[in-house]
């Protein structure tokens, strides 16, 4: 088992909320990001880092704005 340490960037605030997962490896941790991620219209990202060793960085794709609004 391995720890990860994963931040979420939220729209709402300046500092992503931090999160510690023990998981069995890099693609679990990644999975376990993704769903975080989605988890919110106001997530935009996730990283999972493991100590020093970026493991990902997940993106939402820019929100579109709704036809007819300027």
């Amino acid at each position: 088992m391995k720890t990860y340490v994963l931040y979420v960037y939220d729209r709402r605030s300046t500092v992503p909320s931090l999160d510690v997962i023990t998981v069995r490896g890099d693609a679990r941790a990644r999975e376990i990001a993704s769903q975080r991620l989605a988890s919110s219209t106001n997530h935009f990202a996730a990283e999972v880092w493991e100590d020093d060793r970026l493991v990902c960085r997940l993106d939402k794709p820019p929100r579109s704005k709704p036809a007819g609004s300027a």
